[in-house]
């Protein structure tokens, strides 16, 4: 198992994965990518911790944890 790990954190850091962090300088998960890099000019709150940013980056968010739950669901199917 920690081998499993050892890899997994070698492979990512070989494909040059880039951790992506809200403005609340709390990391957004690796499989969700980059956020938006246009974003509107407005002030909201962001849901789940991530703090104060536009209404862009709250529905990327809302949509990222969207498709982390069916990718949940469909992997318990299994």
């Amino acid at each position: 198992m920690k081998s499993k790990v050892l890899l997994l954190l070698l492979l990512t850091f070989l494909m040059g994965c880039t951790t992506y962090y809200s403005p609340s300088s709390v990391a957004f998960p690796w499989g969700w990518g980059e956020p938006p890099q246009i974003q509107t000019k407005d002030y909201v709150p962001l849901p789940y911790g991530y703090g104060h940013g536009s209404s862009t980056l709250k529905k990327w968010i809302e949509l990222k944890t969207q498709q982390d739950a069916i990718t949940k669901s469909l992997n318990n199917l299994r």
